[in-house]
This record gives C-alpha cells, sequence and structure tokens, in this order.
C-alpha cells in the first residue's frame, strides 16, 4: 500500500495519480487522515490516503512481453521510490543478463527509457536491476562524489556538478550523506538537473 498527502482529498489523488501513473477517478484508496485547516495555518493536518497499487506498470508489462519473446525465464517485479520506478529482474537464465557486464541489462534499460518518454509520459524514469550485478558506473560516480566531498570540506568551497538525471542523482545524494558537515542540493526544473555539494554553514 502506498500513502499520500494532500492540503484537500482532490490534491491527495492527484498525487496518487500522478505516482502510479493512473486517472484518480480509477484509483481504489482509503481515507487514513481527514486533515484539518487549523487557524491561520496554525495546527493544520494534510488530508492523507493509502493508495491500493492496481497491478502490474505498463513498463513492467512490456519488459515481460520482451523477456518472453526473447525466451528468457525471469520474474520481474517493481518498485518506485526517489522519483524513479525501479524493475528488478531475477530466474532461471539471469546468468544472460549479467553476461558481458550486464551489457544486455543496460541495453534492455535504454531502450525501455526511451519509449517511456513517449508510451508512458505519466512514468517516472525508471531503472533496471538484478542481483548479482554490480554496476561499475554506480561505483565509479559514488568514488567520485566522495573525492568530491573530501575536498569540499578541505576548501569549504561549493562544488557543483554537471546536470544528472535522478537516478545519478540519487547516488550523488546518498554518497554525501556519508560526510557529517556536508550536504547536497539538486538545482533545476527539468528532467536533468545540476547538484551542488557544500558545506552546511554554507
Amino acid at each position: 500500500m502506498l500513502e499520500f498527502d494532500g492540503k484537500d482529498l482532490e490534491e491527495a489523488l492527484s498525487a496518487a495519480a500522478s505516482a502510479v501513473g493512473r486517472p484518480a477517478a480509477e484509483l481504489d484508496y482509503e481515507l487514513v487522515e481527514g486533515g484539518r485547516k487549523g487557524v491561520f495555518g496554525l495546527g493544520s493536518k494534510p488530508v492523507r490516503i493509502r493508495v491500493a497499487p492496481s497491478g502490474p506498470s505498463a513498463p513492467r508489462r512490456m519488459l515481460e512481453e520482451v523477456l518472453r519473446l526473447m525466451g528468457y525465464a525471469l520474474e520481474v517485479s517493481e518498485a518506485r521510490h526517489d522519483g524513479i520506478l525501479e524493475l528488478s529482474l531475477d530466474g532461471a537464465d539471469r546468468a544472460g543478463l549479467l553476461d558481458k557486464d550486464g551489457e544486455l541489462l543496460a541495453a534492455l534499460e535504454t531502450v525501455l527509457g526511451r519509449m517511456g518518454r513517449r508510451a508512458w509520459p505519466t512514468e517516472p524514469p525508471l531503472r533496471l536491476r538484478c542481483p548479482g550485478f554490480s554496476s561499475d558506473e554506480d561505483a565509479a560516480l559514488a568514488e567520485r562524489i566522495r573525492g568530491i566531498a573530501g575536498e569540499v570540506l578541505r576548501s569549504r568551497a561549493r562544488h557543483s556538478l554537471p546536470e544528472m538525471n535522478p537516478y545519478e542523482r540519487r547516488i550523488v545524494h546518498m554518497t554525501v550523506r556519508e560526510f557529517p558537515g556536508l550536504r547536497s542540493i539538486s538545482e533545476g526544473d527539468g528532467f536533468l538537473k545540476r547538484v551542488h555539494v557544500e558545506t552546511t554553514g554554507s
């Protein structure tokens, strides 16, 4: 079950519809908290609803069909967090995805990502995962950020990174949290945003 807040029921339903990629009218929801306006904004509480996911997402269904046509025996599960739709694959043919440093896994992710911009505009960016695969790119980015974090701590000067997608920004934010006294801030309105690393006293 997923929970969403809003200043009123309409706003909470709108947030839920946007997150799960389905019209608000089709959502199966439960009212958890009725909300309270308060006096002059004091003591107010948001409306909170609990939404039952209504089946697999469109990207997941497409991935399952592609795997079926390829003859791969794999199960697909999905999860949503930090603005990312994560599809995890596991099963008897997992080794085929991991061959050549996960080349097929990366190719599937690229194809689905390009399709998604037109076919599923309400769905968030997606990421494919498979147990046993450790992305060298993820590890390299995290290591690079650790070096930058150390330099920012020494110099006390803010460091601005190039524009990144949501998944890359998540790695940056998680890595910066390893360093007390530092914070990371995303800047921008589009799919790609810049991230700044700075001391908490900046």
